[in-house]
């Protein structure tokens, strides 16, 4: 834990480098605006196409300007991020060639973007909502319907996405749910079986396991974006809607093993000898065997009855799995039989 500033410092150090760039960005921006008095013109973010597709970048565009209308002609006046050089373009109207990219990667940067062919070359450029993206889609559409009212917009450009309304994003929500109603209904509610405090202690102290799992989720959350983008859902609602189906699989991942090791265990629930050493505290016979230790704080009366060293025959099922399962159908009825006559 000493240790944890490394990995703080630089992320302070990046958030504030983040800060100060944009902060200086939008100054020279408001510059740019002051010379716009009386004029038609929208803020806007740019990148060429090769910034755009490229993984490494910290932010999702290069450039900062206004897109100007002018009647007849479209100006792009803007500075590069990196030497804050100025540029300046111009369109015709008449010939200007735009293209309605939208946000279906997740190098878009959760901004709604379009590719217009300038003098020289291509350039894409989104509104700037500034801090809040979710206004991008609406802005965009706004800056076409004025500046380009030839191009025909359909509904997914002037509307917002719905999840109810593409089969595959309906799909990921019904596996959500289906994950997350077993992960409940089957601990607490069908299950008679339970791991315990020791046996789950255990798991989460081992490297691997938590390793695997983040592993797994990490696959699952990748699987379900690719899924979901490749069928028209927007990156941000393909990534969002996929981290909820892989916490919700992380959360099903224990009672799904739990069922599969009971449905392969070789025989029935079987009684095993445990030692009482102190009260609530049980411990097995025979450690060879790898039972985990039992402790029962909540019972205390019950155990209070059976003084230390006396044993105790405690249930278990065991599957291939090597899992320890409490079978509560078998440990329950002496307990509740003891406090039904208190």
């Amino acid at each position: 834990m000493k240790y944890l500033w490394l990995v703080h410092l630089p992320l302070l150090v990046l958030l504030g480098y983040l800060y100060w760039r944009n902060r200086s960005m939008k100054q020279r921006q408001d510059a740019l605006v002051q010379g716009l008095k009386g004029l038609h013109y929208w803020r806007i973010n740019l990148a060429r196409p090769s910034f755009y597709k490229s993984w490494l970048r910290i932010m999702p565009f290069e450039a900062k300007g206004v897109l100007i209308d002018d009647g007849e002609t479209l100006r792009i006046k803007g500075f590069w991020l990196k030497g804050h050089r100025p540029f300046e373009s111009s369109i015709d109207k008449a010939s200007a060639s735009v293209q309605w990219l939208g946000n279906r990667h997740l190098r878009a940067g959760n901004l709604y973007w379009a590719e217009l062919n300038t003098p020289r070359g291509a350039l894409l450029f989104c509104a700037d909502t500034g801090m809040y993206a979710l206004p991008s889609r609406e802005a965009l559409s706004d800056i076409f319907r004025s500046a380009f009212p030839d191009y025909a917009l359909d509904e997914q450009q002037t509307t917002d996405f719905a999840l109810e309304k593409n089969p595959r994003s309906i799909s990921m929500v019904a596996a959500f749910f289906a994950l997350f109603l077993f992960s409940l209904i089957d601990t607490f509610v069908i299950s008679r079986f339970e791991l315990t405090d020791a046996q789950l202690l255990n798991m989460l102290v081992s490297p691997l396991l938590p390793l695997g799992a983040a592993a797994g989720a990490g696959v699952l959350l990748l699987s379900c974006y690719l899924f979901m983008n490749r069928g028209g859902v927007p990156a941000r609602e393909s990534m969002v809607v996929g981290t909820f189906v892989a916490l919700a699989a992380l959360g099903a991942a224990l009672p799904a093993a739990k069922r599969v090791d009971q449905w392969l265990a070789d025989g029935p629930t079987q009684a095993y000898a445990y030692r009482v050493t102190s009260a609530t505290r049980l411990e097995p016979v025979d450690p060879s065997l790898g039972l985990p230790r039992m402790y029962f704080p909540r019972a205390r009366e019950y155990w209070d009855q059976f003084p230390p060293g006396s044993d105790y025959q405690i249930p278990f099922l065991r599957g291939p799995l090597g899992l320890w399962q409490l079978d509560h159908a078998a440990f329950d009825p002496p307990l509740i039989a003891f406090y039904e006559k208190r």
